[in-house]
């Protein structure tokens, strides 16, 4: 954990890649860890080979990675090929499998609700991932009380189109913030210290 952690404190800004095609965009901008949101079998390893050749960190959603199966075997074939730092997924069973296979682990919670919340931090507490990434991204109580609730460090993602939002969740508790946006992978921005 206190890898993720310092990766963060470098750059609090994580570059969701939604096109394979703004990889490079991604390697050439100030971000230090990249999450990459699509991608299918046979672009996901240039697009690891990319980041990791300028020094960056990046992860897997492999719920949204076409061609990988949603099991321990994809989650090994991944561990074993394509080499990723780590993976972020919805599903515990994934989260396992890649602590299992040496992989860091970012559980994406969905928080719609209080149940939703509260299911949330339940499993994240039995999981016990490597970081947590909450959506939407704009809810600084939300985030708040998730900060409170968890060891793991809390990255706020989704609907965040400013750097005024995207310091409003470091403020809040997040320690880093996942955008889309190209043009705000290059915000300098300060995380809190928790997590």
């Amino acid at each position: 954990m206190t890898t993720i952690n310092s990766w963060l404190e470098t750059n609090p800004v994580i570059a969701a890649v939604r096109d394979v095609k703004l990889i490079e965009k991604a390697v050439r901008s100030p971000v230090k860890v990249i999450f990459l949101m699509t991608g299918d079998i046979f672009t996901i390893n240039h697009c690891v080979e990319t980041a990791q050749a300028r020094e960056k960190i990046i992860f897997l959603h492999v719920d949204l990675i076409k061609g990988i199966a949603s099991d321990k075997e994809g989650v090994k074939y991944l561990a074993e090929k394509v080499k990723p730092d780590g993976i972020v997924s919805t599903k515990s069973h994934l989260i396992q499998s890649a602590k299992k296979e040496g992989l860091l682990a970012v559980k994406h919670l969905f928080l719609l609700d209080s149940h939703a919340f509260e299911t949330g931090i339940g499993n994240v507490l039995e999981l016990n991932p490597d970081a947590i990434e909450l959506m939407p991204g704009l809810m600084p109580r939300i985030i708040r009380e998730t900060s409170k609730a968890v060891a793991c460090p809390v990255i706020a993602a989704g609907l965040i189109k400013s750097s005024k939002e995207a310091q409003e969740a470091l403020n809040a508790g997040a320690k880093a913030v996942a955008v889309g946006a190209p043009e705000l992978w290059t915000l300098n921005l300060t995380s809190n210290k928790k997590g």
